[in-house]
């Protein structure tokens, strides 16, 4: 079990990397190789823009295919989540890797309001 770092594109990824040896590179992530900060090596993976969504109104309730001002405001009673369009594969991936890590760093961006 390695850790993973999760970077949120993969330009990020690869600027991450450049701190240590790479093993491998691909499509879904990096491999680090063994080194003192991980004695085990590591993997570097990234999402893509935003992996997961909320779901469009419409698939809550029919009624909101189309929306208006009396539909208005749109609650459904439990939000729902949906892999973004194009992006399965990124999100199977990172699903995977989280899944098996020993540990998750989350090393995107932060955003702080003042």
């Amino acid at each position: 079990m390695k850790p993973v770092i999760v970077a949120e594109k993969p330009s990020q990824a690869k600027a991450y990397a450049e701190a240590f040896t790479v093993k491998s590179r691909h499509k879904t992530h990096i491999e680090l190789a063994n080194s003192q900060l991980f004695p085990h090596g590591a993997i570097i993976t990234w999402g893509v823009g935003h992996l997961v969504e909320l779901k469009e109104p419409k698939a809550y309730d029919a009624r909101w295919n189309r929306w208006t001002l009396g539909s208005l405001p749109i609650l459904p009673e439990r939000y729902e989540f949906q892999i973004a369009k194009g992006k399965y594969a990124q999100f199977q991936a990172v699903k995977k890797f989280i899944l098996s890590a020993s540990t998750v760093i989350n090393a995107c961006d932060v955003h702080i309001s003042l």
